[in-house]
């Protein structure tokens, strides 16, 4: 009973939870990332903006034609010993400045921001607020100080700037989400599409369910869905012909057990005739023989042909009577005749119980699906077996009929051929029945002579 697809192509919740995960993620971030750059962007600018106060005021303080009053927060320091004394360091810093100095809320320790080490050392003392900067005069030999402490407009504004960025970094986390939550809704549905379409089609029968590519687009979920058909048709085709392999390795195998029945109901009527007894002990030898190379030839070519038979030279006429023979004992009619068409010294170079077990089975679908007349194996000049009956033939010719009862099936007799490099046609007898070739490839044929 075929399970009914899902009404609607339903996300999975691990799949869901995931992307919640991820959109929530990306909110996150967004919010902290602009939190974080918005603050340092405004500290950026309140620096460039006191250092450029500081350069101005330094210049008109330098200024000989006019020298204004100097500002409460800037400092002059005469010479190194007075900037040793003020601010605690034995040399002043290399380069022209403004240099970055901390200092704790009395003024007394300084700290002197050469790097990120002097800055995390700075972060983590809570006395440290106060914030100066240190530039050499123009002389070269003393340096001017500032404390741009009182000049700090974040501090007063700190509340206010700091809401400010919070809400614009909120937005920007609420637009992070919903971007998210569309792009990952986006890129995601076919993904979902594709698992809806696969859980609708798991319950229902071989040849019931649409193609998964069907609609899919030129990317990589339609490449997926295309992998999934073409995985999907390889295990069909494979339970196919394990069916197919499966029905016709049973009918194979009744031939030597049809053999080895026959010469059992024989051997007692013959039991005290010698020669009689040898030939019906020979003929359960060999069924027994060609039993056990049966079954060892369907597990090879169960494999695809990936172990390669042993190959010799094989006499063609010698297989054609012997195949005969067995197809005789099966089917002991004195009124069909059974011809054999063959030049003595015509040799193939194949697996002599390959060739053996398709000439039987060729033979035996003949007599079988021929209710009168004879039987004819021949040989040709462009290398092709072929096997010719008086029966009703196929209905149309090159038409692949799959025989019923005893032998080998068309399709694997002809899937057995491609495995050796052969070629399987169907067409009609001179006599109007049925015409069952094998083309040999030019290697696989040469005259005694040569041999």
């Amino acid at each position: 009973m075929n399970r009914p697809p899902a009404a609607s192509p339903a996300v999975p919740r691990r799949l869901r939870s995931r992307i919640l995960l991820v959109v929530t993620l990306a909110a996150i971030g967004g919010f902290t990332v602009m939190a974080t750059a918005g603050w340092l962007l405004v500290l950026e600018a309140e620096d460039a903006i006191l250092e450029t106060r500081l350069s101005e005021a330094v210049e008109a303080q330098e200024d000989a034609a006019h020298t204004p009053a100097r500002p409460p927060w800037l400092t002059h320091l005469e010479d190194e010993a007075a900037l040793r004394r003020r601010v605690g360091l034995a040399a002043g810093p290399e380069g022209p400045g403004p240099h970055e100095l901390f200092a704790s809320a009395d003024g007394a320790a300084f700290v002197l921001v050469g790097g990120f080490a002097d800055r995390w050392r700075v972060w983590l003392a809570p006395d440290r607020e106060r914030e100066y900067r240190l530039l050499r005069d123009r002389s070269g030999a003393g340096w001017w100080l500032a404390d741009l402490s009182s000049l700090e407009f974040t501090e007063a504004r700190s509340k206010r700037i700091g809401a400010g960025i919070l809400a614009v970094s909120l937005a920007v986390g609420l637009l992070a989400f919903l971007v998210s939550a569309l792009i990952v809704r986006w890129t995601v549905r076919p993904v979902v599409a594709l698992a809806a379409r696969v859980q609708a089609t798991a319950g229902l029968a071989e040849g019931a369910a649409r193609p998964l590519a069907e609609g899919c687009a030129a990317d990589e979920v339609g490449f997926l869905a295309r992998a999934l058909d073409e995985s999907r048709q390889r295990v069909a085709d494979s339970l196919v012909r394990e069916r197919q392999f499966l029905s016709e390795c049973s009918h194979e195998l009744r031939t030597p057990l049809a053999v080895l029945k026959a010469a059992t109901v024989l051997l007692p009527e013959v039991v005290e005739e010698p020669e009689g007894r040898a030939r019906a002990l020979a003929r359960m030898t060999r069924a027994v023989q060609r039993a056990e190379r049966l079954v060892q030839f369907f597990l090879v070519l169960a494999r695809e042909g990936r172990e390669r038979a042993e190959v010799r030279w094989v006499p063609l006429r010698a297989v054609a009577e012997e195949a005969i023979e067995d197809q005789r004992a099966i089917r002991p009619d004195p009124a069909r005749i059974l011809t054999v068409a063959i030049p003595p010294d015509s040799r193939v170079l194949a697996d002599r119980e390959v060739l053996l077990m398709l000439v039987h089975n060729l033979v035996g679908n003949a007599l079988q699906h021929a209710p009168a007349g004879g039987v004819t194996v021949a040989w040709s000049e462009d290398a092709t077996l072929t096997v010719d009956d008086e029966g009703p033939g196929f209905p149309d010719a090159g038409e692949e009929v799959r025989p019923r009862g005893y032998g080998l099936g068309l399709a694997l007799a002809r899937r057995l051929c491609e495995t050796q490099g052969w070629r399987l046609r169907t067409a009609r007898s001179p006599a109007g029945g049925a015409r069952v070739s094998i083309q040999f490839s030019d290697a696989a044929v040469r005259s005694a002579a040569v041999a």
